[in-house]
């Protein structure tokens, strides 16, 4: 594998498979949360949104580094 290759695979990683990963937490979190325990406060819905934010926010930097990423390629080329 190259180094290309690994940046390529982290990139995707922190892009997308971070944020879905959150998001599905999340829906756990809100089934927990609204059906099992019968919690059906602001709280609980606030809570259990956290890992979407958290998904998104550990993305970010995701989205710049492929940008740069691509700048990088297409002046070697």
């Amino acid at each position: 594998m190259t180094m290309q290759q690994l940046r390529d695979r982290m990139i995707h990683y922190l892009t997308i498979t971070v944020p879905l990963c959150g998001l599905i937490i999340s829906i756990l979190c809100l089934c927990y949360f609204m059906w099992w325990s019968g919690d059906h406060s602001t709280g609980a819905l606030i809570y259990s949104l956290i890992p979407v934010a958290m998904g998104v926010v550990i993305s970010i930097p995701g989205w710049f580094w492929k940008r740069e990423a691509q700048k990088n390629d297409n002046d070697k080329k």
